[in-house]
């Protein structure tokens, strides 16, 4: 898919090309199946070849994806955390164990932040959880704008300066994603499991 998208891109002229790559990142941000850093890599040579300044596509790529990261928390701010309170919901997330959840994403926003820019593939997940665990807007924002001030440059320059070629990345970064992907959905499990535990039963709620 990946590789029918660079035709497509490759073909076009340099407006069209940065207004691309923004649209590609942003939309990646909110869960399109193209890869950001992906993208970034097969954007960074147009700068080796006069297409694209390189200040112009790290800022144009920064700006991106802070865009796409904040609308995805925003959706989970705005619609996960009225989603995760209706009583279908609290089946499987006790309002006690909400109220953990909630308490250990604000004491450690930053770090959490910080790092989910660089887990390809499950970044939209992960921001999506931190809205709707209201992480506070500007601890997420400033964290995220730092990893990205970090992610895009090292891509876009690992390029320029060491050769990196997006083919060279494809198959390790699938790799990483489908790890992640498991490992997120076996956390989920065993935190599952260990709130069951951790509740009283129905019974026992009821009677006190």
């Amino acid at each position: 898919m990946f590789e029918l998208f660079l035709g497509f891109f490759y073909g076009l002229d340099p407006a069209s090309m940065a207004a691309c790559v923004f649209l590609v990142l942003f939309g990646a941000g909110m869960g399109l199946p193209l890869s950001q850093d992906l993208m970034l890599l097969a954007a960074a040579p147009l700068t080796l070849m006069g297409v694209l300044p390189p200040l112009k596509l790290v800022a144009l790529a920064w700006v991106a994806l802070l865009a796409g990261d904040a609308v995805t928390f925003w959706t989970g701010r705005y619609f996960g955390a009225r989603w995760i309170r209706l009583p279908w919901a609290q089946r499987g997330v006790p309002p006690a164990a909400l109220q953990r959840l909630e308490e250990g994403t604000r004491r450690r926003g930053p770090l959490l932040a910080f790092l989910a820019r660089f887990l390809p593939g499950q970044r939209a997940t992960l921001y999506f959880a931190y809205g709707t665990l209201h992480m506070p807007w500007r601890q997420f924002l400033a964290f995220d704008a730092l990893a990205a001030a970090i992610h895009v440059p090292l891509l876009v320059y690992g390029v320029r300066l060491l050769h990196w070629r997006w083919e060279a990345w494809q198959a390790p970064l699938d790799h990483i994603d489908d790890a992640l992907t498991l490992a997120l959905i076996a956390l989920v499990f065993f935190w599952y499991r260990r709130q069951k535990r951790l509740s009283p039963p129905a019974s026992a709620a009821a009677s006190r």
